[in-house]
């Protein structure tokens, strides 16, 4: 098979593909789809005609936020309502709403047990809480979750107005009851609490007031802070102490040493800077001077120079006694920052002795005073808080009202008849397409190229319907509608054989089909004028001994023909049949004998087959279906090739399996398969190519013609 052919063969599956394909298999089977959902609207009307209807009436509430009424102004500001608590608090109420306790309230107040249309033919003894708790329902609305409908449902609309308005009235009654019960429970609890703080407050202070009277003290708090501030003072005064006796014993340290070391007393810094020292130094200075120049002047035993000395000696005598008096002061000074600093130590040891000791009565009376505060002051806030909730309690106000009553609905609320309905037909539909695609599924018989080249043999023409359906001698298609697509697929049939290498050779074709009326001798015929029409030497042979119908499409007589020829009646010539289509003749099948597999299987006909050989181009044999005789197999060794006819969506894949192995055993070449009378109209969506707006228009002529769908 040739590139070509093979591309024009896959074209129409690669167009059909997809959701047109699905469509078109569903347009394939509309009655059964139109049947499913007939039956299942049917169904769904007969349904609905049998539901009592049931009526729906809703009142509307609005939920306020629960706040407590309390006096306190900093608690009150933080009392913080957040939109969480107040989802939480809307579906607590909800849940109330809907349960027994208050459908048991509802069946008291309004008699729902004495009702007759509440709840036909029921005795005193049924359960109407529970027919009032199942057919309550309450929704926040989504954008306004404060305001909650809601409604109850009976087949009485009035019924089903007035329980509904009983829910909500029951439920702000209940509501305002609560309120009430809870405030004076809480005056009650608070009252108890009150009456038994109140001695233990009494026994605290009263220990705390003993305590101090033990003590002779009003408040050990002022004598604390006395203690305190002389410890911080003696503390500040013992450290400039230790700093000044440090730096006096460094001082007198150095002068020590210095003295050990023999240095003269007035030349240490210390001793050097007292003004005694200083003056005396001074002096002696001036002595020593005079001194001096006197001997330079005089001798020793001068008298000016003897009063120089005298006065020199009273100097140095006195210098030296500032001396001693200077150290006697540095250590003076030592001793008395010493003796200071130990002073102070003392009276610091003392105080911190007295800090202990109160402390440890502070203890006691601080243990004691925090009793006796916390118990005035849980008091205190017991008194507060029974003297808010009592205030309170005579503000309370509900925080739920009915915002819009429930009023007797004027439709059922179900069942919604549209609705079901719609969803019946949807149903309907669904199960209509899955009954299409489940007959799809188990409909094997052939339709597609897929169908045939499953067999890995090739599809060689798509012959369409032939509509009106022709009579035997209207068969000719290619004379009689040259331009229709019947004519052209003929065209495309030739044209593939001639393209494929095992068949543009072969002289000898036989054309058979795996069961009657598949069209086999429809398609020799025109198979037959189409290479005629190609300028081919053409001998189209009737071998259908059982039920021949060549003759008929020429309007001659079944007198003479092959069973003649066969039965060494006469001759080739005598029963060869010259049309009036140049290069197309035609050997009828003649009478119908009783013994076709015989004649057939003579040596006669090889004889008839080898002549026309030499004679004609191409032989056409038009003979029986392989599966019924075995008429084809007594012809097969004398054929170059095979053409397989089938029609389309007729026989079963596995028929047509069973004839194409057949015909494989023989060992002839099997050229391909054409696919005969597809219904475009019907099953367009197979050949889709075939079926189009323009290539109908292409082909359109006067007469007999294929009609694809657009």
């Amino acid at each position: 098979m040739s590139t070509t052919a093979t591309a024009i063969r896959h074209l129409p599956s690669a167009a059909g593909a997809g959701w047109r394909t699905g469509l078109q298999m569903i347009w394939e089977r509309k009655w059964v789809l139109l049947t499913a959902v007939v039956v299942g609207m049917t169904g769904t009307w007969l349904w609905l005609s049998k539901q009592t209807p049931v009526y729906r009436a809703s009142a509307r509430i609005l939920i306020e936020p629960d706040t407590v009424k309390i006096l306190n102004i900093q608690e009150f500001v933080n009392s913080d309502i957040r939109d969480w608590d107040i989802v939480g608090t809307i579906n607590t109420q909800v849940r109330i709403l809907q349960s027994r306790p208050l459908a048991e309230q509802v069946v008291k107040a309004l008699q729902l047990d004495k009702n007759p249309e509440f709840l036909p033919g029921a005795g005193t003894n049924a359960d109407f809480a529970s027919v009032v708790q199942a057919g309550v329902t309450a929704h926040p609305q989504r954008d306004a979750p404060r305001i909650v409908d809601v409604s109850f449902e009976h087949v009485n609309p009035r019924v089903a107005a007035l329980v509904a308005n009983g829910v909500v009235q029951e439920f702000i009654r209940q509501n305002v009851a609560q309120k009430m019960s809870a405030s004076t429970e809480a005056l009650n609890w608070l009252r108890e609490q009150l009456d038994e703080i109140k001695p233990r407050l009494e026994k605290s202070e009263a220990a705390l007031q003993d305590y101090r009277e033990k003590l002779q003290a009003i408040s050990l708090e002022e004598n604390q802070n006395i203690v305190t501030e002389k410890l911080k003072a003696l503390s500040s005064a013992l450290t400039k102490a230790q700093t000044d006796r440090l730096a006096a014993e460094i001082e007198w340290n150095q002068i020590e040493a210095q003295l050990k070391d023999g240095q003269d007393p007035a030349t240490i810094p210390a001793i050097a800077a007292d003004k005694t020292v200083e003056v005396f130094r001074q002096q002696l200075a001036e002595k020593q001077l005079a001194l001096v120049v006197l001997r330079q002047r005089y001798k020793e035993k001068w008298p000016a120079v003897i009063t120089a000395k005298a006065e020199l000696e009273e100097v140095q005598e006195k210098l030296k006694k500032a001396c001693d008096d200077a150290i006697q002061a540095v250590k003076g000074r030592y001793l008395t920052a010493k003796a200071k600093e130990e002073s102070l130590q003392q009276a610091l040891r003392e105080q911190e002795q007295t800090a202990i000791a109160l402390d440890r009565k502070l203890t006691e009376y601080n243990l004691l005073k925090r009793n006796a505060e916390i118990d005035r002051q849980l008091y205190n806030t017991i008194l507060t808080r029974m003297k808010e909730a009592s205030v309170a309690g005579k503000m309370e106000k509900n925080n739920i009202r009915l915002v819009e009553p429930a009023t007797p609905p004027a439709a059922p609320y179900k069942p919604d008849r549209r609705r079901i309905l719609g969803m019946g037909a949807l149903f309907s539909l669904g199960i209509g397409i899955g009954l299409c695609l489940l007959v799809h599924t188990y409909d094997d018989r052939v339709k597609t190229h897929e169908d045939i080249e499953m067999y890995g043999v090739p599809l060689l023409s798509n012959v369409p319907r032939i509509t009106p359906k022709p009579q035997a001698e209207d068969m000719k298609i290619l004379q009689t509608h040259p331009h229709s697509m019947g004519a052209e697929a003929f065209r495309n049939l030739r044209a593939s054989l001639c393209l494929s290498p095992s068949a543009k050779d072969a002289k000898v074709i036989l054309i058979t089909s795996a069961a009657p009326a598949e069209g086999k001798s429809f398609v020799a015929l025109n198979l037959a004028l189409v290479f005629a029409a190609n300028n081919e030497r053409t001998l189209l042979i009737d071998a259908d001994l059982r039920h021949p119908s060549q003759h008929r499409a020429f309007k001659e007589p079944p007198n003479k023909g092959l069973s003649v020829f066969l039965s060494d009646s006469a001759s080739l010539e005598e029963v060869t049949y010259h049309t009036d289509m140049p290069n197309l003749d035609v050997v009828f099948a003649g009478r119908i004998p009783p013994n076709p597999p015989e004649l057939l299987g003579t040596d006669r006909l090889r004889q008839l087959l080898e002549t026309a050989r030499g004679r004609y181009q191409r032989i056409i044999l038009d003979t029986a279906p392989v599966t019924v005789v075995s008429d084809p197999l007594i012809l097969l060794p004398h054929a170059d090739g095979i053409v397989f006819v089938v029609q389309f969506s007729r026989l079963r894949r596995g028929v047509v399996g069973r004839a194409l192995q057949k015909l494989r055993e023989a060992n002839v070449p099997l050229l391909g398969v054409v696919m005969n009378n597809i219904d475009l109209q019907k099953r367009g969506y197979y050949y889709y190519p075939y079926s189009s707006s323009h290539y109908n228009r292409y082909y359109k002529q006067p007469g007999p013609t294929a009609k694809p769908t657009a």
